[in-house]
């Protein structure tokens, strides 16, 4: 059995399944070369509800960990086509080195920003604090997060009606109290 330089964490096969379920083969871009694969739903907006964005898969992980892991398969296999000629080796996967590179940066970025976007929706979506979903994603056992959307439901309830966004006559009657 021959060391190869990458151990990925999935099979090509697996791969190429989890690809070909949701997205589709992304014709050559020379701004964003380093991308093989879109989804094939587009991310809704900040417009549509919560719950349509998380049921669209727009918080899904990002794919550009399973991109770079396909990188790692056709890395590997270039270095049993040499046979460890190390020379031969770097000229044959330079481009896909820094590939790999740009689709980890890519995928901490996006990763993030996911992130950030779920908190801020739970956040609105159930007026909760930020310390409230910390704990609460911490403590949790969902297994996704539209089970946990739920459950953050069941528990909050629904937004209400923010007194600073309220017409003034509609606040007025809220300060009475009817």
């Amino acid at each position: 059995m021959i060391n190869v330089p990458y151990d990925p964490q999935h099979t090509e096969q697996w791969l190429m399944k989890f690809f070909k379920k949701d997205y589709y083969k992304k014709p050559y871009d020379r701004f964003m070369w380093w991308r093989s694969y879109t989804p094939i739903n587009k991310a809704l907006t900040n417009r549509h509800p919560f719950k349509d964005r998380i049921m669209n898969g727009d918080f899904n992980i990002a794919p550009y960990k399973f991109e770079a892991e396909l990188v790692e398969h056709r890395m590997n296999k270039k270095f049993i086509e040499v046979r460890g000629y190390e020379d031969t080796y770097r000229e044959a996967v330079q481009v896909d080195k820094a590939r790999r590179k740009r689709l980890l940066e890519d995928y901490e970025k996006e990763e993030a920003k996911r992130l950030e976007e779920v908190r801020r929706g739970f956040v609105l979506e159930f007026r909760m604090t930020k310390d409230q979903y910390d704990k609460e994603v911490t403590n949790t056992r969902s297994k996704d997060l539209l089970t946990f959307y739920f459950k953050m439901e069941t528990k909050y309830g629904t937004r209400a009606i923010r007194p600073d966004n309220v017409p003034k006559g509609l606040k007025l009657a809220l300060d009475r109290n009817y």
